[in-house]
């Protein structure tokens, strides 16, 4: 398929698969003991390429899963943070109230002292313990008061009475406060003993879900790294039976022999660019892939400009598709139904480049597809261009972009 074009011979009798695509359709024969293993090998491509796709889906929810937890647990925290604050303010204004209620205890004391010490001056010396037996009565009751003959002790009385009693009711109101704060803070402190549980359980479970994205992407790395060894095992076997067609001085001269003895090349009228194209929409729609016609179109456009260039050339590849005569005599159809499969006739050759894309992968891999047409990746590039220009050209949004 021009000068630089090659591709590949097809092996008699071989029922060979690339890219999932069995072999052409009425070759059947043992296969050889290598073309087993490749065999097994594009079984197991897809199974790859699926396991793949299933390792993403459980990454994607798996990070998904601890992008969720991760929210969690910055609320936890900040509600752990925030109850151990208020508990530290609780526990200070306790201990505010202690230290309170240690000073208030002291002062009265300090008071109870001076009101007995001014109340046995005031009694002059009498009897102590008449005194002691009034003021232990008085410190419980006001009653007291009324037996006291004594203005002036009476008034020390009086007076000391009143400063107790407002100690007290000061002592009692402190205690409630301390109390109510107290009862507060073990609140506060079993919030914060729950919120701390409740973070711990999140952060194991942000730890699991790690590990787990740690499995699945180690498992995913060793299915594209055996992904890989595959497509080079085969991209090395299509490049490998390049050569054996190929290769050599004589490539060309063989070529031409089997055009001349084994293969039918005879000339026809041309047909019109519409015709071309009809056939292209037919022919893509034949082998299923319809409305990808436009790459089967850039095909024949890059090998023979739609027929303009029918060789043969350097490598003997000849016709509007370029077909080498040794592929022909495998790959070539009867695409008009006259009785023969003419490589120089465009409604057997652009039938035949289909049917030759469609077992070398396509339409679900156009790369590999068209590898297998020309072993060259400018050349895969050079007609997916193509393809995305006429696909542009019709304004068609419906597929691709190619590019």
């Amino acid at each position: 398929m021009g000068a630089q074009v090659k591709k590949r011979a097809v092996v008699r009798g071989a029922a060979m698969a690339v890219w999932l695509v069995a072999g052409f359709a009425g070759v059947a024969s043992a296969q050889t003991a290598v073309e087993e293993q490749y065999a097994d090998q594009d079984g197991e491509i897809p199974a790859l390429q699926a396991r793949v796709e299933e390792q993403d889906a459980s990454l994607e929810a798996r990070i998904g899963e601890i992008t969720a937890v991760g929210a969690d647990l910055e609320e936890a925290q900040s509600r752990v943070d925030s109850a151990r604050a208020r508990a530290g303010e609780l526990g200070e204004q306790t201990r505010k109230l202690e230290r309170d209620l240690a000073t208030q205890r002291k002062t009265f004391e300090a008071v109870q002292a001076s009101y007995e010490e001014k109340a046995r001056a005031a009694y002059k010396g009498g009897d102590l313990e008449s005194l002691s037996s009034l003021l232990g009565g008085m410190l419980g009751s006001t009653e007291g008061l009324a037996s006291v003959a004594d203005p002036r002790l009476a008034g020390i009385l009086l007076a000391g009475r009143e400063s107790l009693d407002a100690y007290q009711s000061s002592k009692v109101t402190l205690r409630n406060t301390s109390r109510q704060i107290s009862e507060k803070r073990r609140d506060y402190e079993a919030a914060l003993q729950e919120e701390k549980i409740q973070t711990a359980e999140l952060r194991n479970r942000e730890k699991d879900l790690r590990e787990a994205i740690a499995a699945i992407s180690e498992r995913k790395a060793r299915t594209e790294s055996r992904l890989r060894e595959l497509r080079a095992a085969e991209r090395a076997r299509i490049l490998a039976q390049e050569a054996a067609t190929a290769a050599g001085g004589t490539q060309r001269s063989y070529e031409l022999g089997i055009a001349r003895d084994d293969i039918v090349a005879q000339a026809v009228e041309p047909i019109s660019k519409s015709a071309y194209r009809k056939l292209y929409i037919e022919s893509a729609r034949q082998y299923g892939f319809a409305e990808d016609w436009y790459i089967l179109a850039a095909l024949g456009k890059v090998e023979s400009n739609h027929g303009a260039n029918m060789g043969p050339s350097t490598a003997g590849a000849m016709g509007p598709m370029q077909f080498l005569p040794s592929t022909w005599e495998t790959a070539g159809v009867d695409g008009n139904g006259d009785g023969v499969a003419n490589i120089l006739d465009p409604k057997d050759a652009i039938p035949a480049a289909a049917g030759y894309l469609e077992s070398g992968g396509a339409p679900q891999d156009w790369y590999a597809a068209l590898f297998s047409y020309n072993h060259a990746d400018w050349y895969v590039i050079k007609v997916l261009g193509v393809a995305e220009g006429y696909r542009r050209l019709a304004g068609d949004d419906t597929v691709g972009p190619y590019v």
